[in-house]
């Protein structure tokens, strides 16, 4: 659906007009999170780069997020675009802002999360150096948005232990290190990349024939682009140092959020399934990637949401009819087929 309003913030008296192609589109959608804006705009204002537009796409809030962006943003030197539709979920904000953006960059921001002022910079700075390279990231330190507690100092690291995407072969420029190699997919799809939109900048070639499926509001969007533009030959490089500030809340739409509700969480990792049989389907992987995603969705359906959410919640028979979609996937895990045997022989509650 279009956007049905557009307002658009001017420089103040006296300001420099900002360029009419800046380097970098800014999109953030936001929905219902005036309280995070003041922060959230500040964050953008104090980037070290400062060549942007930002594009604030309203995903249909009742409340007075128009106005907050408008007081907020009304004498920055940057150009602020303000566009207001009805509720079409994050990704669908997200395509409404690609289709305004005129950057050759691309960077999206979360309103609830923070960027550090040198985010922007460094991104920019190592996709202008090499241009073969097409998405820069760094790394998120999590923190309990209530009480301010830090649950992770850097995404990058397991208490203290490298991700394994970090023992990928990668070549060194600096700070920066560019992925280059073939597993990257299987790493991607196995255990992920860490590379988040909201941590990235991506050049913006990338979406030339590239928008989010906003229709089913799928939770795997964040990482079906990941494996979509790596199987289309886009590279990735990444600065392994932290770059946003990630704030967990109960508001969070991702799987990283409390999900203390069964349902919504049940809700998120069906949607995450399916957005990965769909692109099982599209028949875009080969050999040993195709074989990874298959025991990725295995994994999903057994593991994450038959068993720890399902199962140990006492929904016996929606848990094995996960069970035995996984082993449809994946037939060749013993362990599917011991717990499917002791499941069918626990009685039901």
């Amino acid at each position: 659906m279009a956007p049905i309003a557009e307002q658009t913030a001017c420089p103040a008296a006296g300001e420099a007009l900002a360029t009419p192609h800046p380097a970098v589109s800014i999109i953030l959608p936001t929905y219902n999170r005036a309280a995070f804006l003041p922060e959230a705009l500040q964050a953008i204002r104090q980037q070290q780069w400062t060549d942007w537009e930002l594009i604030v796409v309203d995903d249909g809030s009742t409340d007075d997020t128009a106005a907050v962006v408008r007081e907020l943003t009304a004498h920055w030197p940057q150009p602020v675009r303000y566009i207001y539709q009805e509720n079409q979920g994050a990704y669908g904000a997200r395509n409404t802002g690609l289709d305004l953006a005129r950057g050759r960059y691309i960077a999206f921001y979360d309103s609830d999360d923070l960027w550090l002022p040198h985010h922007l910079r460094e991104c920019v700075e190592a996709l202008e150096a090499h241009p073969e390279v097409d998405w820069v990231y760094g790394a998120c330190r999590m923190v309990d948005h209530d009480s301010g507690r830090e649950l992770a100092a850097s995404t990058f690291y397991v208490d203290g232990t490298p991700r394994p995407f970090l023992k990928l072969r990668a070549r060194s420029a600096g700070k920066l290190r560019i992925i280059d190699d073939r597993r990257a997919i299987r790493c991607m799809i196995r255990h992920g990349l860490y590379c988040g939109l909201q941590d990235s900048v991506i050049r913006r070639r990338l979406f030339d024939s590239y928008r989010f499926d906003a229709k089913t509001r799928n939770e795997a969007e964040d990482q079906l682009i990941v494996i979509q533009a790596l199987a289309r030959g886009h590279r990735l490089a990444y600065l392994d140092q932290v770059h946003v500030v990630y704030r967990v809340h109960e508001g969070n739409s991702s799987a990283t959020g409390r999900c203390a509700d069964l349902r919504r969480a049940e809700r998120i990792h069906r949607t995450l399934i399916a957005g990965f049989e769909q692109l099982a389907a599209r028949n875009v992987l080969r050999g040993a990637d195709r074989r990874a995603l298959a025991r990725r969705i295995a994994d999903e359906y057994f593991w994450h949401l038959g068993y720890s959410l399902l199962w140990m919640h006492g929904h016996r028979d929606e848990a094995l009819c996960c069970f035995r979609r996984a082993i449809a996937w994946w037939p060749w895990d013993w362990r599917y087929w011991k717990t499917l045997a002791r499941a069918y022989m626990t009685p039901s509650r």
